[in-house]
C-alpha cells in the first residue's frame, strides 16, 4: 500500500467537491493483508484487489508504489514511481480538476 496514503485521504476530502475520486488498489496475491491494513488506518475511499491482467492494461505495473493520474475522460495523464514529490503531484491533480 502507498506510503502516501494520508495525502490521498486528504485530497480525497479537499478535493471531492471538485470531482477527485481516489482509488486504491492491492496487487497482493491475498485480499487478508489488506484487511488488516484497512482495520488500521481510516480511508475514506475504497481499496479493490487488482490483479496482473489489471496491471498489464496500465502499461505493466512492475514495481510498487504506481500512482495515476486520470482525467475526467479516463486518459492516464501523469504515472508516479516508487516515493513521489507529493506537491508536485497535487499540483497535478489540481489542474486536471480544473480543466473541464
Amino acid at each position: 500500500m502507498p506510503g502516501g496514503n494520508a495525502h490521498f485521504v486528504q485530497w480525497q476530502e479537499k478535493y471531492k467537491a471538485e470531482g477527485l475520486s481516489v482509488l486504491g488498489v492491492s496487487m497482493d496475491d491475498d485480499s487478508e493483508p489488506v484487511r488488516s491494513f484497512l482495520l488500521k488506518r481510516k480511508l475514506n475511499y475504497p481499496i479493490v484487489m487488482g490483479d496482473e491482467k489489471l496491471g498489464l492494461a496500465y502499461g505493466g505495473v512492475l514495481g510498487l508504489p504506481i500512482t495515476f493520474l486520470i482525467d475526467r475522460q479516463g486518459i492516464i495523464r501523469a504515472r508516479y514511481k516508487g516515493e513521489t514529490n507529493l506537491d508536485s503531484m497535487e499540483t497535478a491533480i489540481r489542474q486536471l480538476l480544473r480543466s473541464r
